[in-house]
């Protein structure tokens, strides 16, 4: 039977159509663009963090509101209206109005607020990206860009583990790569992206985003986080199985098992795959699950507060599981990280948008468009290295998600129309 999926477009609260979507495409927003790929490059070059003299000027924040700015221009201008989509741009915005309720009755306002004003940031970039991805060879340089701008943590990683500016072994970048495990995760979520650009370039690119992958895997490797280590395994191997070809399949999955071989020959961290009972690490996320669900018993409706359970955990953390190792942990789990910071009407919209961004990348690999497809495919695969990811760390308010999704929400907006759907067994 045929699956098509329903979308949803607001021109200021009206609905408007998919002609109307698809109307003027050489009209669309440029200098939007140009701001959000700027936006995405500073992002991943930590700027503010290796060279604070320039944090005053706020550049990130000053390029993010000149994008939306551009985008409310240049959409009203070509008649296309401004867009939200149905259910994952209005599920981002929900997320924030929750956020923002749940910070005045926080456990700790400031951090709450903090938290509140920085995924602000994130739904400014998500809508824009809603807004002026509006073909395919924008997808894609969107994607490039990410992939090209995840060089930088990932060789910023590579050369701190060289000079040994490790921290406890482990090696990581600056930033928002700080964190060996975000670190990991975001670098992780890059190797699909690349896989499917690779797919669809020349042979010099070709060589370019081999290497890309290459660099991502050795400093995932590097960063010695098990949870990255199995989100790799989990998107390789994803990647390997949705393969059309059955040698290629094989081969890939027969690379993925070789691989898992050598990283366990060359794993130097302490804290590996074994005995895992014991491990103190281990032990202190299962104490963050056990406080995390602590937290939205006791506040179900709006949790702790958005950033919050890193000042709760104490208060939370059952005795029989604290290990006394650390005073603040934020909970490592994604998903329990927003039930009990959010709680119940921060969790529900957390849920429906990432659940409906993966049902919705995989429908849009079933549309007669072969680049859509693949590009699509590459998106699910990334989602599903965050979903992997965010099993064992708190990374619900982290930029790469919500990145993940805005594009898929704008594929399914925005190109559909243009395409015959096909059968879907």
């Amino acid at each position: 039977m045929s699956k098509s999926i329903a979308t949803q477009r607001f021109r200021f609260g009206r609905e408007i159509s998919a002609a109307e979507v698809v109307a003027k495409p050489d009209e669309q927003p440029s200098s939007a663009l140009k701001l959000l790929i700027i936006f995405l490059l500073l992002m991943y070059s930590s700027i503010g963090v290796i060279y604070p003299q320039t944090e005053a000027l706020r550049p990130a924040m000053t390029v993010a509101l000149g994008a939306i700015f551009f985008t409310l221009l240049e959409v009203s201008k070509n008649g296309t209206g401004f867009r939200v989509s149905w259910p994952e741009g209005t599920m981002v915005i929900g997320l924030l109005a929750v956020s923002a309720i749940s910070t005045f009755g926080s456990i700790y306002v400031t951090l709450a607020a903090q938290t509140t004003m920085n995924f602000a940031k994130v739904v400014i970039i998500y809508i824009v990206i809603e807004n002026i991805i509006t073909t395919t060879a924008r997808l894609r340089t969107v994607l490039m860009t990410m992939v090209i701008g995840g060089l930088i943590p990932a060789f910023g990683t590579i050369e701190h583990y060289l000079t040994h500016q490790l921290n406890q072994g482990r090696a990581a970048f600056w930033g928002v790569f700080n964190n060996p495990n975000e670190d990991a995760y975001s670098l992780v979520i890059l190797v699909p992206l690349a896989a499917v650009l690779l797919r669809r370039s020349g042979w010099f690119t070709r060589l370019v985003l081999i290497g890309a992958i290459a660099a991502y895997v050795m400093a995932t490797y590097l960063t010695y986080s098990r949870g990255g280590i199995i989100g790799l395994i989990a998107v390789v191997g994803l990647f390997g199985w949705r393969q059309k070809s059955f040698i290629l399949k094989m081969t890939l999955i027969a690379m993925l098992a070789g691989g898992v071989m050598v990283i366990g020959m060359f794993w130097n961290r302490k804290a590996d795959f074994s005995d895992m009972s014991d491990d103190t690490t281990v032990n202190q996320r299962i104490a963050t699950f056990k406080a995390g669900l602590e937290m939205f018993r006791d506040h179900p409706l709006f949790g702790v507060g958005p950033g919050d359970s890193m000042v709760a955990y104490p208060l939370y953390v059952p005795k029989d599981a604290h290990c006394g190792c650390q005073d603040q942990l934020v909970v490592h789990n994604a998903f329990i990280q927003v039930l009990g910071e959010l709680g119940a009407l921060g969790f529900l919209p957390f849920m429906i948008l990432i659940a409906t961004a993966l049902y919705h990348a995989w429908t849009l690999q079933h549309y007669d468009n072969a680049e859509l497809e693949t590009y699509s495919l590459g998106l699910e695969l990334a989602l599903w290295g965050f979903v992997v990811c965010g099993l064992s760390g708190g990374f619900a308010w982290s930029w790469f998600p919500y990145l993940l999704i805005a594009l898929i929400a704008a594929a399914k907006q925005n190109m559909i129309p243009e395409r015959r759907t096909t059968h879907v067994a």
